[in-house]
């Protein structure tokens, strides 16, 4: 009871701080507040809330320690979070006060605004066009955070809405603490977070209108300075003096680059003469050195390649200097109304096609100072790890940081030279749209092609549809007409394969152009991602069924054309081919396909892995027939052997009859037929004799010992004469080749000019007819296997000799020599 009372106190005394005994009021003095200023209202809320924060402190300091003080804490952390939101309130009020000013004071300063009547200089004005161009830059940032405030101001409407819906305000404590609360404490505990949640809508109120007044100042701003600059321009002069006191700073400038030059020229040289010089001790060092000389050569080469980037960037800040001069002398004749406003239109041009590509040289660079920056971190990196490490490998460490640091002070000063002459152009353009601004259907149309719809400007929609049409246009002409033509005049010509080659550009399908030309365009357009995406998938499976039809004619006209020529048109080779280009086929749209549905957000992992998985239970099955097969394949593709051909292989030798699909069939000497495997008959050795272009023929012949010397010099001659007495025959060699067991052996060779084996027996019979007869005329004897015998242990001395054998008759000679 007494914690229920000191909590009724605490209630009341929020109420009504001077009586902390009178009944408490729920309901906020919602017209005493609407009465006050906001100021005054943010100011009383916040002596309201410390009044309250003491008196709950207060009855805190008093009551017991019980369960109790729950309720009585957590409405103290809500009050001090309600105090912490007067404050910032209080703040961002003040802030908008100052920002109303502020406004009020460019707006009657763009009213009053008086610059005098003299000449201007030309530094004042751009002072102004610089300072208009810092406070546009501004714009676009005000604006995001006014969406921004906007965002957060309908979130804390959200949060506020919910808090009114909700069932109360102790939600989140337990059963037994709820229980213990009284209902005028839950009721002043729901009273102040709803206040709470109400203050935190308010701030954000105030901060949007504090983002929105900041914008309008800035604006005003850019209104004031326009007008400035507006009467700036009508007064400006850029006199003659002052023209050529900037050109002869150019020209200095020039002077001292030219200089610059020749000195890194001469350090270039010495730089490529020592990087050389270290390569050749790195190659012939040992491998102790080789550490060392290899961060010397880095060294040499980060300072060559440095020099190099320093000459590259020096000539290209002289061109820039060219570019000043022609600027500065074109600014000049723009500012006096020298020449005529359409060269001055052409010379807009010309300077916003020079910014971007200078817009273009910056990225380049500032992506060559981000690559340089990562190079010297890597180096300083190094170089903290070897400071403990003993040589010289330190000092070329150190060397080579102070060559990247080089570089990227020279690329520094490269992106400040573009930088500066990106302003200059952007000044020239600024000139000359100040004097081209009565120009009213210039701006009209530039209006009108700039402005919004759908996120993309007029011009960029205009240009899109332009392109759909016209590359569209284009492609269909140059498929219908170009092609053709092409095509008929190479035929005329007998060109048959680039012929085809434009016949199958010409199966171009007319959505695929279509779809072509609308993605070409997108790119023009920034879309939102889910029309963006759509296209582009879209384009892609255009894509992909197009180029199948390509490869399908391609591999079509490559296997019954181009193959087709080189094998027979036989019905084997006419249907292997068939095979063959009917598997190809089913292999690339089955690959379009799958690509399409990936393309769509499909996984085709699945359906991949179950073909896989079916198509080696398949193979599996069928492995000798699909081994077969493939075999027929390779032989009609490499053409081992045709039919017609004799070969040999194993322990079998026939004609080839037939080669199926599955088996080949040859036809022996015998007169059987053999019926054999493709794999089992490739994966044997193939003698093909139909291919042989010439027999090569080798024989022997062995004569005598007791030949005399005038015949036995007589015989490779009689040989020859043999052989080349005959027709279709080509004579090699016969030399007498060795001493044989029993006789001299000579040895033929000589070629047969045919592959029949009739034609080599009928040559070798008349070449041995031949040698008969020669050898019968000069004496010429063949020798026969003689063997001789020894007796020994005859009882009577002497010697007794068997007659001679004559030749042609199977007798053995033999001498008896009894001693």
């Amino acid at each position: 009871m007494l914690i229920f009372w000191a909590m009724s106190s605490a209630a009341a005394v929020e109420t009504n701080p001077r009586s902390a005994g009178e009944p408490e009021t729920v309901k906020p003095q919602v017209s005493a507040e609407q009465a006050l200023s906001r100021a005054d209202r943010i100011k009383a809320g916040k002596r309201e809330t410390a009044t309250a924060i003491a008196a709950v402190q207060r009855v805190l300091g008093e009551a017991p320690d019980t369960d109790g003080k729950t309720a009585l804490n957590r409405r103290l952390e809500v009050l001090k979070q309600l105090d912490v939101v007067f404050e910032r309130q209080f703040a961002v009020q003040q802030e908008i006060d100052a920002l109303a000013v502020e406004e009020r004071k460019y707006r009657e300063a763009a009213k009053t605004l008086e610059t005098g009547d003299g000449p201007v200089p030309l530094s004042e004005l751009d002072t102004a066009a610089a300072e208009l161009g810092a406070q546009k830059a501004r714009l676009p940032g005000l604006e995001a955070a006014v969406d921004q405030a906007g965002v957060q101001l309908k979130q804390a409407r959200t949060e506020w809405a919910e808090k009114q819906n909700a069932p109360g305000a102790f939600g989140d404590e337990s059963d037994a603490a709820r229980n213990s609360f009284s209902d005028d404490a839950r009721v002043q505990l729901s009273r102040w977070e709803s206040r709470l949640t109400e203050e935190m809508l308010r701030l954000r109120e105030l901060s949007l209108e504090r983002e929105k007044r900041k914008l309008s100042a800035a604006e005003s701003s850019v209104e004031m300075l326009e007008r400035r600059l507006s009467l700036l321009t009508d007064r400006v002069r850029f006199t003659e003096e002052e023209l050529g006191e900037r050109l002869q700073q150019i020209e200095k400038e020039e002077l001292e680059l030219a200089r610059e030059l020749r000195r890194t020229d001469g350090q270039q040289i010495a730089n490529e003469s020592r990087l050389h010089e270290a390569r050749q001790r790195m190659a012939n060092a040992s491998l102790e050195k080789l550490a060392e000389l290899t961060e010397e050569v880095e060294a040499r080469r980060l300072a060559k390649e440095s020099m190099e980037a320093k000459i590259s960037g020096l000539n290209r800040r002289g061109e820039l200097l060219k570019m000043w001069k022609t600027v500065w002398q074109r600014r000049h004749a723009v500012i006096n109304g020298i020449g005529r406003p359409a060269e001055w239109i052409q010379w807009k041009e010309e300077a916003v096609d020079a910014l971007a590509t200078l817009q273009k040289e910056g990225r380049a660079v500032i992506l060559l100072l981000q690559h340089w920056k990562q190079q010297l971190i890597s180096i300083e990196n190094k170089l903290s790890d070897s400071e403990h490490d003993s040589g010289n490998s330190g000092r070329w460490l150190d060397q080579q940081r102070q060559s990247a640091q080089s570089l990227l002070d020279h690329l520094r000063e490269q992106d400040a030279y573009v930088e500066k002459t990106r302003r200059l152009l952007q000044k020239l353009v600024e000139s000359v749209n100040n004097r081209t601004e009565h120009q009213s259907w210039r701006e009209l149309a530039e209006l009108v092609l700039d402005t919004e719809f759908n996120g993309n400007r007029v011009r960029d929609w205009v240009l899109a549809v332009i392109s759909v049409s016209g590359l569209f246009s284009l492609l269909v002409i140059v498929r219908n007409f170009l092609i053709g033509a092409l095509q008929r005049y190479l035929e005329r010509r007998r060109n048959a394969l680039v012929g085809e080659f434009f016949a199958g550009v010409g199966r171009t399908r007319t959505v695929f152009l279509f779809m072509v030309s609308v993605f070409a365009s997108t790119l023009l357009l920034h879309l939102d991602s889910t029309l963006s995406s759509v296209i582009r998938r879209l384009t892609i499976v255009a894509l992909l069924f197009q180029v199948s039809t390509w490869v399908s004619y391609f591999l079509r006209v490559w296997v019954f054309d181009y193959l087709g020529r080189k094998t027979k048109r036989d019905q084997t080779s006419l249907g292997v081919l068939s095979i063959f280009h009917s598997l190809s086929q089913l292999a690339v749209w089955s690959l379009a396909l799958l690509l399409a549905l990936q393309s769509f957000g499909i996984n085709v992992t699945a359906l991949a892995a179950g073909l896989g998985i079916g198509g080696v239970a398949v193979a599996l099955a069928l492995q000798r027939i699909l081994g077969d097969l493939f075999s027929s394949l390779s032989i009609a593709f490499d053409k081992p052997f045709v039919a017609g051909d004799f070969i040999i292989f194993d322990d079998l030798l026939g004609t080839v009859e037939h080669i199926g699909i599955k088996t080949t069939r040859i036809r022996s000497l015998h007169g059987e037929q053999i019926i054999c495997g493709n794999s089992d008959l490739l994966n044997a050795r193939i003698r093909n004799f139909k291919r042989m272009r010439e027999r090569r023929v080798a024989f022997d012949i062995r004569i005598v010992y007791h030949t005399p010397y005038e015949k036995l010099v007589k015989v490779p001659a009689l040989l020859r004469s043999a052989v080349e007495g005959q027709a279709d025959v080509r004579f090699d060699r016969a030399h007498f080749k060795a001493y044989g067991e029993f006789s001299l052996e000579f040895e033929v060779v000589y070629y047969v000019l045919s592959a029949d084996y009739n034609d080599y027996m009928n040559a070798q019979q008349a070449i041995n007819l031949m040698i008969y007869e020669s050898f019968q005329k000069e004496g010429l004897q063949f020798a026969l296997p003689v063997r001789s015998l020894y007796l020994q242990g005859m009882p009577q001395a002497g010697e007794a000799t068997l007659p001679s054998i004559e030749p042609g008759e199977e007798k053995v000679p033999a001498q008896f020599r009894a001693r």
